[in-house]
């Protein structure tokens, strides 16, 4: 049995358990774009033996060296995927031919009637929360229709309701036609 705990066998652990059918494809891209980012902050020992990593520390050591320009909730999200993925590679080291990829816990889509249906919103922040790495953590993407896609810039970490409520006011200042009316 092969006793490889390196980076890169991890990492090539995520691209060929897709192939095989181990790991859904977003939740393995997820997982490798937060690792590529935790990883690149990696003593040498460490990234010969991924067991010797304390994931909360290195999630610190990269907010540190980068002087805080990953903001807080993405270093927390990039670390809780890192930690699912270490444990499914730990899990598949120990017994590959018996290994199932743990579920990602999710909120369940709203119910309506017996089908469940997701709003734009919420289909596009879990698109946001899959591929992080694509936009800017300052940029919030909102889809209006197809083919339309509105960008919020400059969003703070820490909006507040009545902030939100102001800038949707602004928003609706914009429309062609009056409030109410679709």
């Amino acid at each position: 049995m092969n006793n490889d705990y390196s980076r890169d066998a991890m990492l090539e652990f995520l691209r060929e358990a897709v192939h095989a059918g181990l790991i859904n494809p977003a939740v393995a891209r997820s997982r490798r774009n937060a690792a590529l980012e935790l990883f690149a902050h990696l003593s040498e020992g460490e990234a010969e033996d991924l067991r010797r990593i304390d994931v909360d520390e290195l999630a610190a050591r990269c907010h540190k060296l980068q002087g805080g320009t990953v903001r807080p909730e993405v270093l927390s999200l990039y670390a809780g995927r890192l930690r699912e993925a270490l444990d499914d590679y730990f899990r598949y080291r120990e017994a590959p031919d018996g290994f199932v990829a743990r579920r990602t816990e999710r909120k369940a889509p709203r119910r309506r009637g017996s089908e469940q249906l997701r709003t734009a919103e919420e289909e596009a922040l879990e698109q946001l929360r899959l591929d992080e790495t694509r936009y800017r953590p300052d940029i919030v993407p909102i889809p209006l229709r197809p083919g339309t896609v509105l960008y919020l810039h400059g969003v703070p970490a820490d909006l507040s309701a009545a902030e939100a409520r102001k800038v949707a006011r602004v928003v609706e200042a914009l429309a062609d036609e009056p409030a109410g009316e679709e």
